[in-house]
């Protein structure tokens, strides 16, 4: 196995004291299983990646919007020493999907907020299907997480939801079993529903950021 993408260890001990201090995050982290997995959640502000990251045991790479990984050019030194994979809108692109397949296959844990965009207008009304097509290219498990508990991303204000106190909490589900009864682009709808649900069921977990 190639060496671990994503943040290093001091960078993770970062995310948790500032996850379970300010955003009073639960202590109690998610032992991921070894080897390749992508783990696939709701997006609901840039917040989301640092408490995900600060969930679990393991260093996690994550695809990005490109327009922010472009036009935030003062932090993007940081964006390439976590590992982010830039995407252009829409979805993966050829070369950021295959880059993301690489990730995967070298033993490491890729994570994607597959709505697209954060606090969309209907939450997990549809999501890309680049996880189910990452995981039947890799054979990779799906594991599903549920974030709730955060201020929303209000598309003004990008760092609010950092700085205001919230009560954040994030619900990791089961590995998903994938059917394989169908191929092709209708087999990676199905798969990318089997999804959505699997996020979706988890919301009966989710808590107010109110404090």
């Amino acid at each position: 196995m190639s060496e671990s993408k994503g943040p290093n260890v001091f960078l993770r001990a970062i995310a948790r004291l500032f996850s379970q201090g300010w955003h009073r995050l639960a202590k109690e982290r998610v032992e991921l299983p070894d080897g390749p997995l992508i783990l696939v959640g709701n997006h609901i502000c840039g917040l989301d990646p640092i408490l995900i990251q600060a969930t679990v045991n393991r260093p996690l790479s994550f695809l990005m919007a490109r327009e922010y990984y472009q036009s935030m050019w003062y932090i993007r030194w940081g964006f390439d020493m976590v590992g982010a994979i830039p995407v252009s809108p829409g979805g993966a692109n050829r070369q950021a999907l295959q880059k993301a397949i690489e990730v995967v296959e070298q033993g490491n844990v890729l994570c994607i907020f597959p709505e697209g965009a954060a606090n969309p207008p209907i939450p997990l009304h549809k999501i890309l299907p680049g996880a189910a097509m990452i995981s039947r290219e890799t054979g990779a498990p799906i594991i599903p997480f549920r974030i709730s508990g955060v201020w929303p991303f209000d598309h003004i204000h990008m760092w609010r939801p950092f700085y205001r106190r919230s009560r954040a909490r994030i619900v990791v589900g089961n590995p998903l079993l994938m059917g394989d009864q169908k191929e092709g682009k209708e087999g990676i709808l199905a798969d990318t529903q089997v999804i959505r649900h699997a996020i979706r069921d988890l919301s009966r977990f989710d808590v107010s950021p109110d404090l």
